[in-house]
């Protein structure tokens, strides 16, 4: 989860990416858990599939494949896509460390401009939607992913859903706990509030069957984040 939209060169330069992964499991208790919980659904719902070839939108630093290494098969393969060049050069030095390297294919751009190449047997797109201003950019990029996905595909999404000012406080009083000044909790209050964020899981919902993916089921929620797998329509 990860970086993502156009105008995130401007947010996601070498000083973020460096302290990106520790920022982000502070401000989402249970992030660990949830990259564990998408590679063991992914593996699962794939099934037997021994070359099965995997689609990651906004990789960022590569975090989320980590688990990886463990579940699914040793001849999967990854297509990471980013926007950020720093944050896959965080991803490259990560993947060569863990042997994931050899495994993976990493394209500094936005997804439209990915080689077409044989269809995915799979992807998944964590923590990039609500960077991502105007709901037809959104729409486009949901159906760029389902088009490049085989028919009934696994689709994993994370992203923010609603805007309950009770889960709202208790997100920023665990980050006050765990650190966070008030200067910075500021400024993320003023990010939050310029976010384009479903108000709902039905209007989260009716946005992706929008893009042809149906059958979404939770994997996981931490306050207001959630993980939902969906498939691409047969």
């Amino acid at each position: 989860m990860h970086s993502h939209a156009p105008h995130h060169e401007h947010h996601f330069g070498p000083e973020h990416a460096a302290r990106y992964d520790a920022g982000t499991a502070t401000s989402l208790p249970g992030y660990h858990a949830m990259q564990e919980l998408i590679a063991a659904t992914m593996t699962s719902v794939l099934g037997g599939n021994e070359s099965a070839s995997i689609l990651c939108v906004g990789v960022g630093t590569a975090q989320e494949l980590l688990p990886y290494a463990r579940y699914g098969r040793p001849t999967w393969r990854f297509t990471g896509t980013d926007t950020s060049p720093h944050m896959l050069a965080v991803a490259r030095e990560r993947l060569s460390s863990t042997g994931m390297g050899e495994r993976m294919r990493l394209h500094e751009g936005a997804l439209r401009d990915l080689p077409t190449g044989a269809p995915f047997d799979g992807a998944q797109m964590v923590g990039v939607l609500h960077h991502v201003a105007g709901a037809e950019t959104r729409l486009e990029l949901l159906r760029e992913v389902v088009r490049r996905l085989k028919p009934g595909a696994p689709f994993i999404i994370g992203e923010s859903v609603g805007n309950d000012p009770v889960l709202l406080a208790a997100e920023e009083e665990q980050l006050r706990v765990s650190g966070v000044s008030p200067e910075k909790l500021a400024r993320r209050r003023k990010e939050m509030a310029s976010l384009e964020i479903p108000a709902s899981d039905e209007e989260f919902f009716a946005l992706l069957r929008g893009a042809g993916l149906t059958e979404p089921r939770q994997l996981f929620a931490s306050l207001q984040f959630k993980a939902f797998l969906v498939r691409a329509a047969p």
